[in-house]
């Protein structure tokens, strides 16, 4: 009896334990994400077991569209090892950029051999067989996984700027609990993967700089796709010499709602900002007879348009003085009220 009691309990532990993992580092193809912006620095804490993160207040500013391909010629005998390429399509209002991560996926490890996007190329191609590589590890992991490549190095072209740079990379699976992103309509039992790059950069044999690079990703470990429903990625890269002095987040919320409906089609919908000479309103499926209005923060109506088809970007040319407005959409007795910033 109690042999079989303390199976059960074994059996028990471990299956919660299973639970609190990140299973892929590969979303599923043609994943769509939002590109947001906060005016609020997001406290994601230190980690650890049964969290609470609740982020809102978010103000959208794109989409980026990820897939999965296999590297060309060009690029296997660039960033030798890779099989398999991440490619990015980031669009904000008429302007879509592409960035390309160089990865190799060899019996369940994966490795960052390199990054290509505008103005930034990095290939970790440092040492002999792969040395340079940014190791992450082996998928799944499970919390509270951990593991530290201390041997990233390569080369970097940032600009007009160029040389070689070595550091390490801390990845870790360091806390589970409970996601809330209220403006997304979102709470979910989420797992955090982390990671921290953090090099020096060099100009021939002399130090010129650091750069580093911190990445907070929240899956659901019970989601087939894989998808993040949060990440977060700040950038510091400090220069001196170069005048390089940069610090900055990006955001992106991966809780896409599933098209179909009235309310899941506004909630497609996102809003350029900050606002320049119009207001621009996109979305990826059509809404038809929407009511739109835009009111500043006493309440008072700005603006306001009945029975307006929104179908790709929808654009209102209406002019407004620095400061924070709600524009408002109603369609088929729902509606979805957003934030805007006139800088």
């Amino acid at each position: 009896m109690k042999i079989k009691l303390l199976l059960s309990l074994l059996v028990t532990a471990n299956i919660g334990f299973a639970q609190h993992q990140i299973n892929s580092f590969y979303n599923s193809n043609g994943f769509v994400s939002t590109a947001v912006t906060n005016p609020n620095a997001l406290s994601h804490g230190s980690g650890g077991i049964d969290q609470t993160w609740t982020f809102a207040g978010f103000l959208s500013l794109g989409t980026s569209t990820y897939t999965n391909v296999a590297p060309t010629s060009t690029e296997s005998s660039t960033y030798p090892g890779t099989n398999n390429v991440i490619v990015t399509s980031s669009t904000q209002g008429a302007t879509t950029t592409e960035g390309r991560m160089f990865t190799k996926n060899t019996a369940a490890t994966v490795s960052i051999t390199g990054l290509n996007s505008t103005g930034l190329t990095i290939n970790f191609n440092g040492g002999s067989n792969g040395a340079g590589n940014a190791t992450l590890g082996a998928f799944p992991m499970v919390y509270p996984f951990t593991n530290t490549d201390n041997n990233v190095s390569g080369n970097y072209v940032y600009g007009t700027n160029s040389g070689t740079f070595s550091g390490t990379l801390t990845t870790t699976v360091d806390g589970y609990g409970v996601l809330n992103l209220p403006d997304y309509s979102y709470s979910g039992n989420v797992t955090r993967l982390k990671t921290v790059l953090s090099v020096t950069l060099y100009l021939s044999i002399f130090p010129v700089g650091t750069a580093s690079q911190t990445t907070y990703a929240y899956y659901e470990p019970t989601d087939p796709t894989n998808n993040f429903k949060l990440r977060s990625l700040n950038t510091v890269v400090v220069a001196s010499a170069a005048g390089i002095n940069q610090n900055d987040t990006t955001i992106e919320i991966g809780t896409m709602p599933v098209l179909g409906n009235a309310h899941n089609t506004l909630e497609s919908v996102w809003v350029k900002n900050p606002v320049e000479t119009t207001i621009e309103i996109n979305t990826s499926s059509t809404i038809d007879n929407a009511t739109i209005s835009v009111t500043d923060m006493l309440g008072k109506t700005i603006y306001q348009a009945k029975n307006e088809t929104i179908n790709g970007t929808f654009e209102i040319p209406v002019s407004l003085t620095k400061g924070i407005y709600l524009i408002t959409i109603e369609s088929e007795s729902r509606s979805i009220k957003k934030k805007i910033v006139k800088s």
